[in-house]
């Protein structure tokens, strides 16, 4: 059976592999972002040795301030190659298993690094942390107010994430402020096929994706099917689109 629990297949991700490769040389948070939407929907493989009481041992990497990241490798080219070890073990891992072995275990990592050596990525345990808190929030007493403006490049970056996610249908956005008019948010109605964990990733991955260029106002990111949404969206502004969907 423990045979069983090694990865016996190929596992490829050339597209992650090439965007790894650009986002060493480019380093946006742009392109981080474009690794990120490819990553979550990826498999890895994890080196694991068996040590003599038969527990698993993960890999792991230090840096100069003393920190240390679990390895992954994103295709079995990577694995056999990197490892230089013929009869390295390999376990497949979903990025949700490295976000788990990152923040849920005992094994104080501090994040993941994904192919050690000249096309490496790291996720930090910052990063992870970020990814794993839902940043979708229910508003608490905000009311509708009419923009005054809309951010400038908002209408270009909306549809730069769309134009890769063939799951999102339309785009609406509108101004959200609490009653005492300290505090304002934007308010993203996204219509999408999508359901269940991967509406979550689509609504998260926006709203990372997003942010920076709301000019330091938070983004709330919802279904049109919500209530609040329904009623927001019919003052709002849509952004986005697509006839096919």
């Amino acid at each position: 059976m423990e045979k069983d629990l090694f990865i016996n297949e190929e596992i490829r991700n050339d597209e992650l592999l090439k965007l790894m490769q650009q986002m060493r040389a480019e380093k946006t948070p742009e392109k981080m972002l474009e690794v990120l939407k490819l990553a979550a929907a990826s498999d890895f493989i994890v080196p694991v040795d068996v040590t003599a009481d038969g527990r698993y041992a993960f890999h792991a990497v230090g840096d100069k301030n003393a920190r240390r990241f679990a390895v992954a490798y994103s295709d079995t080219g990577s694995f056999v190659t990197l490892e230089k070890n013929e009869d390295q073990k390999g376990v497949k891992a979903s990025f949700e298993d490295l976000m788990a072995l990152v923040l849920e275990s005992d094994l104080k990592f501090d994040g993941v690094i994904i192919n050690p050596g000249s096309s490496e990525v790291i996720f930090g345990r910052e990063l992870l942390e970020s990814i794993n808190k839902p940043m979708k929030a229910e508003p608490v007493d905000m009311k509708v107010v009419k923009p005054a403006e809309y951010p400038p490049r908002l209408e270009q970056m909306i549809k730069e994430f769309c134009k890769d996610e063939p799951r999102i249908g339309k785009v609406y956005v509108n101004l959200l402020m609490t009653s005492d008019d300290k505090d304002m948010r934007w308010l993203f109605g996204i219509e999408t096929s999508a359901k269940g964990e991967e509406q979550v990733y689509i609504f998260d991955t926006f709203a990372r994706f997003m942010k920076p260029y709301l000019q330091g106002v938070e983004p709330i990111v919802a279904s049109t099917l919500e209530e609040y949404v329904k009623q927001a969206i019919k003052e709002g502004k849509l952004f986005y689109e697509d006839s096919q969907c």
